[in-house]
């Protein structure tokens, strides 16, 4: 099984380090400048690659950045110095609008990252983590 990674490109330090895995799509944002690429991560290479991207993170522009790594039953949220493990049961997220956790499982613990991305100036339009219909994504 893959996990499936969002990562903006200016999130990272370099990001000629996705060209060590499979792009399944980039969405460009702002006449290209920004990128969203969704990779693919082999489960026997996900957690050196949790810490890879972690150490990767910029912070360039003076933003605090967030990168997700999904399945559709968990999600990992990683922030330059935090990371969250939860379950994205009982989620049902919209593009640009904060994440409602009403019906997760891991309530808590999503609600816990949230207030955790908010005090690092996340906007609320930003705060919806996971993509849309993740749960239809192809992780094989």
């Amino acid at each position: 099984m893959n996990y499936i990674a969002e990562v903006i490109n200016l999130s990272l330090k370099k990001d000629s380090f996705l060209k060590q895995f499979t792009i399944l799509t980039i969405r460009k944002r702002f006449l290209g400048l920004l990128k969203i690429y969704s990779i693919a991560i082999p489960e026997e290479q996900l957690e050196s690659t949790i810490l890879s991207l972690q150490s990767n993170m910029s912070t360039k522009l003076h933003k605090e950045w967030y990168i997700t790594i999904h399945t559709d039953k968990d999600a990992i949220i990683l922030f330059r110095n935090r990371i969250f493990r939860m379950s994205t049961v009982g989620l049902y997220p919209i593009h640009y609008q904060m994440l409602d956790t009403s019906q997760a499982v891991d309530k808590d613990k999503w609600d816990e990252m949230i207030r955790y991305a908010k005090t690092l100036g996340v906007p609320d339009d930003q705060c919806d983590f996971l993509p849309e219909n993740f749960e239809t994504f192809n992780y094989h």
